[in-house]
């Protein structure tokens, strides 16, 4: 008995299924669609939806909706379906030339079974005369007649096998030459047209049991969709009037880029902090073995020459490779083996996604957040569209009010200004994502700047560029050089400059100014700081002075309005006479 094949009903995802709910991921996105159909029959049905982009994971396909006695869902299947756009009667470009390659190949091959013909022509051609020299015994007159005859046919065939050997070789070097010109032709422009003859089309089979008439079934249909992401970017406001009150201002955006060839209207959005692509299962560590080097020994009267040199030159590439990449290098090259592995693996083919913000306006939404167990979503209130333009939309998912600590940074020797920093706390209950920042004092754009991912309760610094109210001079260094010691002589330098801070605000600032002192590498080179005395907790009233870890001093100084302050330097460089001393910096 042949079975009966369940009714179908086509659906056009694009049509027919209007997206619900849009949860956009830095490399990908989720895509909630509503399937709403009317059944007048009970019985068994396959809803066949089309329309879907190239760029949809089938395997990702996710159904819900139909868990009622009165609709069960059997089966979500999915499927490629192939369907030429022109007639396979109208032959394109591609179709000649695929033609007129296919005739060169059959002529290729009938010259080269010719070719093969005369060959083995020849070859027993050869046969017969080499017998014939072989012969033993005494030659008759019949036999001298003979042998003159198989000489003059062998004379006239030998010059007949040439020429056609000959000539059918020009002919398949013509041949060949064509099948390439052919091939270099097809490759060129026959995979793009080959995509416009042909067309893809991805299809989801969803069998449902509906187990009464008369009934109306809404379906969710989700799915996992690629060539789409988002990213944060940021606007970092002060006010020079409030900048005592410690307060500044962050507005946090999404920008949403859509490349997927799916448009998405009139939807639902949330942008999701979770990353897919790192995968849910944490890696796992071997066992780090040591033992004693053994170096490889090779045996070269057992290797063939060739061999050894291969081996040779082998080992010793790997070993420049290895000498040569950077630990930076190889880790990406681990992260490109990785995402190459990955099913929504980054196009090489997409445009770079930071050089379109510079060029594109930005439409502005808002959102909301919403918190998971291991991410952020943030959600956009309003249903909005996004077309898959690739162009990016700007959505803002918070104005948040930060507290900030302002700070002056001076390095006199390099730059006469103070550079005005501000260091923010992160109070909000969101992470901040790593992303482009654009620094404004007083509603006037002062930098570009950026951040790295910023959790809650830390701290991030961003500059704010330099402040003409506070004056820096910084005066010339002052040495004094003379010999020491009767019988060793040293060279003894004494060097002393000092740089002068004036705060010219009506409200107290706090600076910072960093100062080199030389470091010896040699114990001969001796150097002693003597101003300031570091012994010192407390070198002045409200002023603090200590040495980092780079070897320089620095300076802490509250400065009240209109005050000025003094940061003396000095020390002393001693080094045997007879040598000689230069001063780098690294």
């Amino acid at each position: 008995m042949t079975a009966v094949k369940p009714p179908v009903v086509r659906f056009n995802v694009n049509q027919q299924c209007p997206i619900q709910y849009v949860t956009v991921y830095n490399d990908r996105a989720e895509v909630t669609r509503i399937l709403r159909h009317h059944f007048d029959v009970e019985g068994i049905y396959d809803l066949v939806l089309d329309g879907f982009s190239i760029f949809v994971n089938e395997t990702s396909m996710h159904v819900s909706g139909g868990t009622s006695k009165a609709c069960t869902i059997l089966e979500v299947s999915h499927q490629i379906r192939h369907e030429d756009i022109a007639p396979l009667s109208d032959l394109t470009s591609l179709d000649n030339l695929q033609s007129q390659l296919g005739n060169v190949e059959t002529d290729l091959e009938m010259h080269q079974r010719e070719l093969t013909r005369l060959t083995k022509q020849r070859e027993w051609l050869d046969g017969r005369s080499i017998k014939l020299m072989n012969q033993d015994g005494p030659c008759t007159t019949n036999d001298m007649e003979n042998i003159r005859q198989f000489l003059e046919f062998y004379h006239n065939t030998l010059l007949k096998l040439d020429d056609n050997t000959v000539r059918e070789e020009e002919e398949m070097k013509k041949l060949k030459s064509r099948q390439e010109a052919l091939k270099t032709q097809i490759d060129h422009y026959g995979a793009a047209a080959q995509a416009s003859r042909r067309k893809i089309y991805p299809e989801v089979t969803i069998t449902v049991h509906i187990a009464s008439g008369e009934l109306d079934v809404a379906l969710e249909v989700s799915y996992l969709i690629s060539n789409c992401f988002w990213s944060a970017s940021y606007d970092f406001r002060v006010s020079s009037a409030e900048a005592n009150q410690q307060q500044t201002q962050l507005t946090y955006y999404g920008i949403i880029v859509n490349k997927s060839q799916e448009n998405w209207l009139d939807a639902n959005f949330s942008l999701s902090t979770a990353k897919p692509s790192l995968g849910g299962t944490p890696p796992k560590l071997n066992t780090l073995n040591i033992d004693y080097y053994k170096p490889l020994v090779i045996d070269s009267k057992q290797i063939p020459k060739t061999e050894l040199t291969d081996s040779i030159a082998s080992t010793t590439s790997k070993f420049a490779v290895m000498h040569e990449s950077t630990p930076t290098d190889r880790w990406k090259d681990v992260f490109r083996s990785f995402r190459a592995k990955s099913l929504l693996a980054h196009d090489p083919t997409i445009e770079d996604k930071d050089a379109e913000f510079d060029e594109t306006k930005v439409n502005i939404l808002a959102s909301k957040t919403a918190a998971s167990m291991s991410s952020i979503s943030f959600v956009i209130p309003r249903r909005s569209t996004i077309d898959s333009n690739g162009k990016p939309h700007k959505v803002t998912i918070g104005v948040l009010d930060l507290p900030s600590t302002f700070t002056h940074t001076v390095v006199p020797k390099i730059s006469p200004h103070a550079y005005l920093k501000a260091s923010t706390v992160n109070t909000s209950d969101k992470q901040l994502l790593a992303g482009p920042v654009s620094v404004f004092m007083d509603n006037n754009f002062v930098t570009h700047s950026s951040i790295d991912n910023v959790y809650v309760c830390d701290t991030f610094d961003l500059p704010l560029g330099t402040d003409a109210s506070v004056k820096v001079e910084y005066k010339p260094v002052k040495k004094m050089v003379d010999t020491q010691g009767l019988i060793s002589k040293i060279h003894h330098e004494t060097c002393h400059h000092e740089t002068k801070i004036v705060n010219m605000k009506s409200t107290e600032i706090t600076v910072f100014v960093y100062e080199q002192v030389p470091l010896s590498s040699d114990e001969k080179i001796k150097v002693k700081l003597i101003t300031p005395d570091l012994r010192q907790k407390d070198y002045a009233q409200n002023c603090m002075v200590t040495m980092n870890d780079k070897n320089n001093l620095e300076w802490k100084y509250v400065l009240q309005p209109h005050e000025e302050f003094q940061c003396p330097l000095e020390y002393t460089l001693e080094w045997p006479k007879d040598k000689r001393v230069e001063l780098q910096e690294g």
